[in-house]
């Protein structure tokens, strides 16, 4: 199962944030590894996809239940998370700082929500390579993101707390990946073990984990090869494992530090509850 944890200077994250960037993942245009937190073209609202979804259900979540969230070729489902959540996963958005505007209840009302394509849909998107089905998905969200709950927004660069992922002083010790691997991995608690990742993308990761963004500032490129055990936040005191800032020096030969930079925000200009199913 994937997990992400923060380090504990960080604002411990939501068991909704764990499943949205769980979510993120998935709907990733680049691999299972996320995408970089790198700035976007200037944009307003949505752009449309060719595809869209025939039937859509939203209704506020009083279960009570675990956050959840699965998604299959023909759609998707959620239950226990905010809105916020579902627009990190429209956007590619790795943090909740990273979107701006949005009133109170879509950052705490848990809702429910339903999307489904019809077979036609499905077997056309099946039929892409998976990072343009990635990117199909993504602007299906952000049309019933418009569609259903009215958005309208717009980027802007802001300047936010963020970490910079660097080389160390003793340098790399990660192992270069071989030539015409995919790349895979699992997260769990407290472990990365990862295959043929750039790190452009383990930085995207360690976003979820240190609870800011991570920015490759390392030089470094092609893929690589990684094992990362650390002691995750609220750890029990026998766990004799580093913390993370420790462990990706010690056994990697990389450091993160602390700094700021203009990063992308989704501004948001206009949002409603949803509309009647």
């Amino acid at each position: 199962m994937l997990r992400f944890l923060t380090h504990k200077p960080s604002p411990p994250i939501s068991r909704a944030a764990v499943v949205s960037a769980a979510a993120l993942l998935l709907f990733s245009a680049l691999s299972i590894f996320g995408q970089p937190a790198a700035p976007a073209p200037p944009q307003q609202n949505a752009n449309r996809s060719s595809f869209t979804y025939e039937a859509v259900t939203i209704k506020p979540d009083n279960s009570g239940k675990e956050a959840y969230w699965r998604y299959t070729l023909d759609g998707f489902s959620t239950g226990g998370m905010p809105l916020t959540n579902l627009i990190r996963a429209a956007f590619g958005v790795l943090m909740d700082d990273q979107i701006v505007g949005l009133p109170a209840w879509a950052k705490s009302e848990p809702l429910v929500v339903q999307a489904k394509t019809d077979d036609d849909t499905a077997a056309a998107l099946a039929k892409l390579p998976p990072i343009d089905r990635s990117k199909q998905m993504q602007l299906m969200m952000q049309s019933l993101l418009a569609d259903r709950f009215a958005l309208k927004f717009h980027h802007e660069l802001k300047e936010l707390p963020i970490y910079e992922l660097i080389v160390a002083k003793g340098g790399s010790k990660l192992a270069k990946s071989p030539p015409d691997v995919h790349g895979s991995g699992m997260y769990a608690s407290g472990k990365i073990d990862a295959h043929a990742v750039s790190m452009e993308n383990l930085a995207a990761n360690l976003s979820f984990i240190a609870g800011r963004i991570v920015l490759n500032k390392t030089g470094l490129e092609g893929t690589y090869d990684l094992t990362l055990e650390y002691a995750p936040q609220g750890a029990d005191a026998s766990d004799t494992r580093p913390s993370l800032f420790t462990a990706l020096e010690e056994q990697l030969g990389l450091r993160l530090v602390a700094s700021k930079a203009p990063v992308d925000v989704i501004v948001v200009d206009r949002i409603e509850r949803p509309t009647a199913n």
